[in-house]
């Protein structure tokens, strides 16, 4: 089986000569992280001796294939000048992005404690989370948490994220910025709405490539949890060896 290529961002004149490394750039890390996606996840290896390890993997993988699958809806987007579209993608990107931080953040942290059960937790949360009250009513310990707790605890580390992050939420709701202020403009001499494919693609342009410019540290996270799962791994065959005593990483 083999995944699709991504699409990559073309440059125009909606950015300026000194974006055009920038976009090389973006395109160079969608390539990387998309080669680092994975077809298949066996149970094999240190994942025959960690089912934790398994589902952390898992739940990696499955925001890589997001993280890539929303990059190819940015450029897609920006290419054909869907400046709307690409607006929303590339929030959704930010959002993303932010989850996977605090995904490796806490992952270090409860390999540090050595906590096993946290960190099973974590992984099924994360892989299951849902905002859907029918399955919550039945698995309440996968709500997902409101995605503006990740995006505030990305702040934290990138200052002026969630700033930027709620600047592009007004261009992507059906707010006055999103409609009014997105396609027309007033005329005030005569009082008359002129319409357009879109108002101020330029700051536009630049709204969109700032949600992005952060894409390139996916790939040093991903990095980053390739190393603390193969570590979960260990400390989970040390705790319960399969085919010794205690639980079985099977079963854990």
């Amino acid at each position: 089986m083999s995944l699709k290529e991504p699409t990559h961002l073309e440059w125009d004149d909606r950015l300026s000569k000194d974006d055009q490394r920038l976009v090389r750039e973006l395109n160079t890390s969608l390539d990387c992280l998309s080669g680092l996606r994975a077809v298949e996840i066996a149970v094999a290896g240190k994942f025959s001796r960690s089912k934790i390890a398994w589902k952390l993997a898992t739940y990696q993988h499955a925001l890589l294939h997001r993280l890539v699958a929303l990059m190819k809806g940015v450029a897609v987007a920006w290419n054909c000048r869907c400046t709307l579209s690409c607006m929303l993608s590339a929030r959704a990107l930010m959002e993303t992005l932010a989850i996977m931080a605090e995904f490796e953040r806490r992952t270090a942290r409860l390999l540090k404690e050595k906590d096993l059960g946290g960190l099973d937790t974590l992984a099924q949360n994360g892989i299951f989370a849902s905002r859907d009250p029918a399955w919550i009513k039945d698995n309440p310990e996968t709500e997902a948490k409101n995605v503006l707790t990740y995006v505030g605890n990305f702040d934290k580390r990138v200052e002026g994220f969630r700033s930027h992050y709620e600047m592009l939420s007004e261009r992507c709701h059906p707010n006055s910025l999103g409609h009014n202020f997105m396609f027309s403009a007033l005329d005030p001499t005569n009082g008359t709405i002129r319409y357009f494919d879109e108002r101020e693609p330029a700051r536009n342009g630049q709204m969109i490539f700032a949600a992005l410019i952060l894409l390139p540290l996916a790939e040093s996270i991903s990095a980053s949890l390739d190393d603390l799962i193969e570590k979960v791994s260990d400390l989970q065959h040390h705790i319960a060896p399969v085919g010794g005593a205690g639980t079985s990483p099977r079963s854990a």
